[in-house]
């Protein structure tokens, strides 16, 4: 096979990778990947209602890393959109009444369900105080729960986190890391954003259309509905080998026990609008911390960008043990079992003579946002480089 190096998965971290090999070197690029398309989970496509949607979920990105928006903005078309989030409530004095507060917590939230006195910075931190005075957690936690109920009290930790999160990762807090919860802002202002960062963009053309541009290159060729697991011994030739598939999945022949990863179930209805503006939900994503629906979220794509069309598609995501590996299980057993596998990667790049190197959230059983991926293999290109083992011509 006439290939120098063999990039296993098209997603974010193989296809810029990719593209700084063709860019700086001479070598000729194979990028490989079991599924029917490019662009990993963030394939996304115009569907029949003439609205873009995402296969795999909404994906929006957003970054502090200058180095990685410089490097994916000459690829594709961008806008700035910032992503604003709300979750269905239900207050238990009112069983059959709903309210949509915004996510992460900040005054809004804190006025809409709890307390409307609450209007300024000292409010809510006096607020958060109060909610917190009786709660004996200290850090370090043993688990989310615990780190949870520290940092926003009980009726918050009920209401927003206890049964989302067993509805997202199969588990309650109790049986999850500390840092799965940890990772959630607490907002001391009235910014109801998602993200706040200072580079928010959504491609206005689509990430598919990213993710073209980005592969398209003479040095580098792409083979779709090639899984490396079955055609293993068609690239023994190749000089180099970047692998970003699940690592328990290369080292599938040892025996170990696998690695737990979350999936997503998706259901999609689209619906018919008065006019070419209508939409259905308050916001593009309304969580569901609730027990009274099985399902995590709605997404109703035809709000990013502010698309028009005269239906509204919506999907539901249920997650789920089975399926396509999503997001790592933070728990004591996972982090363990890992270690022994990156022990096999390292081992498997010494004994290869560095040909095949481990890149990316699956090979590194670790989520990465879109911006850390890109940053992640910009940060292993340069240290490739120092390392001597990339020759830039």
């Amino acid at each position: 096979m006439n290939v120098d190096t063999l990039i296993v998965g098209a997603g974010f971290s193989g296809s810029v990778i990719a593209r700084l090999l063709a860019e700086n070197t001479k070598q000729k690029i194979l990028v490989i990947d079991s599924r029917d398309h490019i662009g990993g989970n963030c394939y996304d496509y115009v569907n029949k209602f003439g609205i873009r949607i995402s296969k795999y979920g909404a994906h929006l990105f957003h970054t502090t890393r200058q180095d990685a928006w410089n490097f994916i903005s000459a690829f594709g078309r961008w806008e700035r959109w910032e992503h604003k989030v709300l979750a269905k409530i239900y207050p238990r004095d009112v069983s059959d009444h709903c309210i949509y507060v915004p996510v992460p917590i900040c005054i809004k939230s804190v006025q809409n369900l709890y307390d409307s006195s609450v209007q300024s910075e000292d409010d809510i931190r006096r607020w958060f105080a109060e909610e917190t005075k009786a709660v004996k957690f200290q850090a370090p936690y043993k688990n989310s729960m615990e780190s949870a109920v520290a940092r926003f009290g009980n009726r918050i930790y009920n209401d927003f986190f206890h049964s989302y999160t067993f509805k997202q990762w199969g588990k309650f807090p109790e049986h999850l890391d500390a840092s799965v919860l940890e990772r959630i802002p607490i907002r001391y202002n009235n910014d109801d954003r998602y993200f706040t960062d200072p580079i928010q963009m959504l491609p206005s053309g689509g990430y598919t259309e990213v993710f073209d541009q980005l592969l398209d290159h003479p040095q580098i060729e792409v083979s779709l509905n090639t899984d490396y697991f079955h055609e293993r011994h068609c690239f023994n030739g190749v000089n180099f080998t970047v692998f970003t598939g699940p690592i328990d999945g290369y080292f599938a022949s040892r025996g170990l026990d696998r690695l737990e990863y979350r999936s997503i179930h998706f259901e999609e209805f689209t619906f018919e609008m008065e006019d070419r503006d209508a939409v259905i939900q308050p916001a593009s994503v309304v969580n569901e911390p609730s027990m009274r629906v099985p399902y995590t979220r709605i997404v109703e794509f035809k709000q990013f960008l502010n698309q028009q069309s005269p239906y509204s598609t919506l999907v539901r995501e249920f997650s789920t043990s089975n399926g396509d590996p999503y997001y790592p299980v933070p728990n004591e057993r996972n982090t363990k079992l890992y270690a022994i596998y990156q022990q096999l990667a390292e081992k498997e790049t010494v004994k290869e003579r560095r040909k095949v190197l481990f890149l990316g959230r699956l090979a590194n059983y670790k989520y990465l946002n879109m911006d850390q991926a890109i940053g992640n293999a910009l940060d292993h290109w340069q240290q490739w480089i120092k390392d001597g083992m990339i020759k830039i011509h």
